[in-house]
């Protein structure tokens, strides 16, 4: 049954276009993910009567695999009550073939099969939108994956889970949440982006108000888990269960793998919610990396208590085709896009870019001073060794103006001048292995987020100067992560004396 949705799957995402794909967010779950999901959502059901549920379809390859993992079981349900969801008419018939198959293996074992294929929006349907359930509802999926505006009718339906530009993939995490009930369970395979960042609080407060988190495996490649896709995020799977207030000492099973070819011999780890689960309202899941973060708990300052800020360039080129150059003329300023930053230092000019911008009163608002700061790019390359593309910049460009596009984040200190030592202290520590390991931990998508860094726990401002005084403009990677290293070891080997 499973490797018949997932060549039905196969073939209607062949006859897509890239582009179609990326729109629609269709990506569909290998057969060994399917099975690796559902063995762990069935664990511990023993009910008469199973109830299931899929709420973006697809192919049916995850219903599939609840089917099949059931009916492997010594003790078997008397009775399967199966409802899927799927949108795109195209998969309709392929879901209503997948389920005729399935009824006659149950029936083969004597279990009732009782199924339905909607072809309706889950996230507009009564069931979702009223968030009345089941009992003893499984629910299982992948969900389609891209962006909504506010107000598009799913956005607004389901405005609880909503804050700031919402992913569709979030409001089918929340408004599922919402539908387990006591006896249910919940698994989502998803990208690693809802753990963290301001745009997904609303999903995990939600999801946190109706679940227990009762295991996580992530996978640390970006391609390895859908081979067949273009995947530009790690993806994690969560499986949960309808306890709304868990016990403080309640434990997470935790597994990592690279893909698919080592997810069964994944190491077993189990790790306290509490630790795993924020306290605070945005609610921020950190999955740990092994071998790194131990300082983090240890540290209670932040960019805020230095009295520095981390911003956006404010430079959207499409909002301002007025003011900017391809080439220089008088009354221009560099322009800088993050092709311009790399760890190694600035590169201007590069002659690929519109890389100018006119420096007059109706741009004055988009441009910066022309000051020692730290410029980061937000979405690192797929083939960087770190996370965070990083450079401390010593303001040596031509002009007391300068303007940052809006792909690039800035480290400055607002209302006054960055000392060298502080730029490039913050710049090591913020490109260290130290805090790679951390970003790793919370982000895993490609993109950087400056919410993070700005809640992130630092070192005294006193270190990241000594950091910073060990280093000079144009370090080598190595030499910044030798600095940091050295510094922060003195500082543990002064609390232990202590």
């Amino acid at each position: 049954m499973i490797n018949s949705a997932h060549f039905n799957g196969k073939a209607f995402v062949a006859a897509l276009s890239r582009e179609e794909q990326k729109r629609m967010g269709q990506f569909m779950t290998p057969p060994e993910i399917a099975t690796f999901m559902a063995r762990r959502l069935i664990e511990n059901v023993d009910e008469p009567i199973v109830r299931v549920l899929e709420p973006a379809a697809g192919a049916g390859v995850l219903a599939a695999a609840v089917v099949q993992e059931l009916l492997v079981r010594d003790r078997l349900p008397s009775k399967i009550e199966l409802l899927m969801f799927e949108l795109d008419e195209r998969l309709v018939a392929g879901l209503a073939q997948l389920a005729r198959e399935m009824h006659s293996a149950c029936a083969a074992r004597g279990v009732e099969l009782d199924w339905q294929v909607r072809q309706e929006d889950f996230l507009l349907s009564e069931l979702a939108v009223t968030g009345v359930s089941a009992t003893r509802l499984l629910i299982i999926s992948n969900p389609p994956y891209f962006k909504l505006t506010k107000n598009d009718p799913r956005a607004v339906a389901h405005s609880y889970a909503v804050y700031g530009q919402p992913n569709i993939y979030g409001l089918f995490m929340a408004a599922c949440a919402r539908l387990v009930t006591a006896g249910g369970k919940w698994c989502f395979i998803t990208p690693r982006s809802w753990m963290s960042g301001n745009y997904f609080s609303a999903v995990r407060r939600t999801m946190f108000s109706h679940l227990c988190m009762d295991a996580l495996h992530s996978f640390e490649s970006r391609k390895d888990h859908f081979a067949e896709d273009a995947i530009l995020q790690e993806a994690i799977i969560t499986w949960a269960s309808a306890v709304a207030q868990p016990e403080p000492r309640s434990q997470v099973i935790v597994t990592r793998s690279v893909g698919i070819a080592d997810m069964e011999k994944a190491p077993v780890h189990a790790m306290p919610i509490a630790k795993l689960i924020g306290s605070g309202g945005s609610r921020m899941v950190a999955l740990p990396v092994a071998g790194g973060g131990g300082h983090f708990d240890d540290w209670s300052d932040s960019l805020d208590t230095y009295g520095i800020k981390i911003s956006t360039g404010p430079v959207v080129p499409f909002r301002a085709l007025e003011y900017v150059r391809q080439f220089p003329s008088p009354g221009t300023v560099p322009l800088l896009w993050m092709q311009h930053v790399s760890t190694q230092g600035v590169v201007w000019p590069i002659q690929k870019k519109r890389e100018h911008i006119l420096a007059e009163a109706g741009s004055a608002w988009m441009l910066v001073r022309n000051a020692p700061m730290v410029l980061m790019r937000r979405f690192s390359p797929n083939e960087s060794a770190r996370r965070i593309s990083i450079t401390a910049y010593a303001g040596t460009l031509p002009g007391e103006l300068i303007g940052l596009e809006n792909h690039l984040n800035y480290i400055y200190r607002a209302g006054g001048g960055m000392s060298a030592a502080e730029a490039l202290g913050l710049a090591a520590f913020f490109g260290s292995a130290i805090v790679d390991k951390k970003i790793r931990s919370t982000a895993g998508s490609t993109q950087v987020n400056a919410v993070d860094l700005r809640q992130m726990k630092l070192p005294p401002l006193v270190q990241i100067l000594a950091i910073g005084n060990l280093l000079h403009f144009g370090s080598s990677l190595a030499e910044m992560d030798l600095a940091v290293e050295r510094v922060l070891a003195a500082e543990l080997v002064e609390r232990q004396v202590a």
